[in-house]
């Protein structure tokens, strides 16, 4: 009984651990969701968020039964450029419409160990710099819905890293006027939407945006779950 004890720690410490992620909105709303999995992409060195890979999230997402296109989406998910937050912007549409164009700013501040990809193909500016024990992102998407999308992630994270991303609607074009932003969530590789947030109105009523508070957070994975507690009933079996 001893030595099944022990096989069954030693199995579930060795297990592997789930990744989410609470996210909290300007208001306060708090949202929790659990990683996925892209490994196929960001497997390129640098801090560019291929086009290639940009289409690989936006057709799974599609193929699952979401809507992209109008849509911000954001997801937690293992990627080639270890745990990523992914802000996916817009979905490309088939047949291709004729496209709205559309501009949303972007300002996150990461911990010091994450890295960053993005893309501006469709247009727009990035740039990046060290403040205290963070790093400042700020971004400037410009494209057209429908026809193009843009990204951006915050990568290498890990367990109990916390960060900020604040977004702008600068022109809306073709973003869907309400639950804009969209968070997903993935469970056994399927992914669905966990909450949706319209932009915001500032005080002065010239600016639309949302923002979120990030934390990472580890917990076991069910299995690993299932494991513990077979090893805490060895345990109670042999006292």
């Amino acid at each position: 009984m001893l030595l099944a004890a022990l096989a069954l720690q030693a199995m579930a410490q060795t297990m592997a651990i789930a990744e989410t992620a609470r996210l909290t909105s300007m208001f306060g709303t708090e949202v929790n969701i659990a990683s996925g999995e892209f490994a196929e992409i960001l497997n390129s060195p640098g801090k560019v968020f291929t086009a290639e890979d940009m289409a690989h999230v936006d057709s799974t997402l599609q193929a699952q039964g979401l809507t992209t296109s109008g849509h911000i989406s954001i997801m937690l998910a293992e990627t080639g450029a270890g745990l990523s937050l992914i802000t996916l912007m817009d979905g490309v549409d088939t047949p291709t419409p004729p496209g709205e164009e559309t501009r949303v700013a972007m300002t996150s501040f990461v911990p010091t160990t994450s890295t960053w990809q993005y893309n501006i193909d469709a247009g727009g500016t990035f740039d990046s710099f060290p403040i205290g024990d963070q790093v400042v992102l700020s971004g400037a998407f410009l494209w057209d819905s429908g026809v193009n999308n843009e990204v951006f992630a915050i990568s290498n994270l890990a367990d109990l890293d916390v960060g900020t991303l604040v977004l702008n609607s600068i022109l809306p074009g073709g973003l869907t006027p309400n639950q804009t932003i969209q968070i997903l969530t993935s469970n056994a590789g399927n992914w669905s939407v966990a909450a949706s947030f319209d932009f915001e109105a500032t005080k002065d009523n010239k600016t639309l945006m949302q923002y979120f508070d990030f934390e990472i957070t580890a917990i076991p994975a069910p299995a690993t779950l299932c494991m513990l507690a077979l090893a805490r009933i060895s345990r109670r079996r042999r006292r």
